[in-house]
């Protein structure tokens, strides 16, 4: 685990910009005695180079007492409880985390000499699901909340997942039936964006250049960054991660077009032929060669069952004029004279 954790996820912590799967990786990486000196060194390296300082506004109030809760366990006839104050020096924030991990494996020490260990829980692990090319995916989680992956997709969460709250990553493409619970709000984790419900369905896509988030049922919150907007059914949140100023737009959509894919469906509204042929070619696992007279800006629209790829040819066929040959897992088009 020491030598596998990369640097960078450590200053993501220290910066307080880690996802809830990364802050669990690094306390699991604080239970190791071994692991305290790389990550006092990391610190020491972050405070001491102006450059890469992350006395950056963090709140290490809120980063102290994830560490508290999380590596220093209470013990039985042991309760701490630590005022924090409001911290503006990394040097003092760092010291603290010396202070209190220092504490922490000295009382782990004393309990050995004493020969009063509490025994291990079960750790806490995380689980990825991956799907390939062509391949989609249904989940049922431990609280009834549905989810739904596409093609090309990775969905990750920890094991203990309900137990706390209900946090998921996503990488790609998903829909997500989620069960209520006004307790432990459902959060997704998507490149850099945060979605928050509480009961609702609602479909998130990370493939494309521009980000969307499209609600069907309920309510749900969208963060980026620093901007938040709420959605009603019916409204979609797209937001291009490349752009600096991470601005959210709010557009209408159709369901039928967004959400098709997870019943089976393709369906295309005013779409070009060749962004048609790129779904394609991840939803089959095919090669296109396209003939260079062939019009691949026309738009189409249409509703094909996601079944046979030469009969949706067949059917894109007729209204762009284009003959196709299919041979294995390549399909050459060409115009139609």
């Amino acid at each position: 685990m020491l030598n596998n954790l990369k640097k960078e996820l450590v200053i993501k912590f220290l910066k307080g910009e880690s996802s809830p799967i990364e802050e669990q990786r690094i306390f699991q990486w604080l239970e190791n005695p071994d692991a305290w000196e790389r990550f006092e060194k990391l610190m020491e390296e972050q405070f001491e180079n102006p450059t890469k300082s992350v006395d950056n506004g963090t709140d290490y109030t809120r980063l102290l007492g994830k560490i508290h809760e999380r590596v220093l366990p209470a013990t039985s006839g042991d309760k701490r409880s630590f005022q924090l104050v409001s911290l503006k020096s990394f040097k003092v924030a760092a010291s603290l985390i010396l202070v209190l991990l220092g504490g922490y494996f000295l009382s782990q020490s004393g309990l050995k000499r004493n020969e009063k260990t509490i025994p291990p829980s079960n750790p806490i692990k995380s689980i990825e699901r991956i799907t390939g090319i062509g391949e989609k995916l249904t989940l049922t989680m431990p609280d009834g909340t549905r989810i739904i992956v596409n093609s090309e997709s990775a969905i990750q969460f920890n094991s203990d997942y309900g137990r706390i709250d209900r946090v998921v990553a996503l990488n790609g493409e998903a829909y997500f039936d989620v069960v209520p619970d006004s307790l432990k709000p459902f959060k997704v984790e998507a490149n850099g964006a945060t979605t928050l419900a509480l009961g609702t369905a609602f479909n998130i896509s990370t493939k494309n250049t521009g980000h969307q988030v499209a609600l069907t049922e309920g309510r749900v919150k969208v963060e980026v960054g620093k901007n938040t907007v709420h959605l009603t059914p019916g409204q979609m949140a797209v937001w291009d991660p490349a752009k600096q100023a991470t601005e959210i737009q709010i557009q209408d959509f159709n369901v039928e077009k967004v959400t098709a894919w997870k019943d089976g469906r393709l369906a295309f509204e005013r779409e070009s032929l060749g962004r048609i042929i790129e779904d394609l070619e991840i939803w089959y696992g095919v090669t296109f060669k396209i003939d260079p007279n062939l019009d691949i800006t026309q738009r189409i629209s249409g509703s094909f069952e996601n079944k046979n790829l030469k009969n949706i040819l067949t059917g894109l066929s007729f209204s762009t004029a284009f003959s196709f040959e299919l041979n294995g897992k390549k399909v050459h088009l060409t115009k139609r004279l």
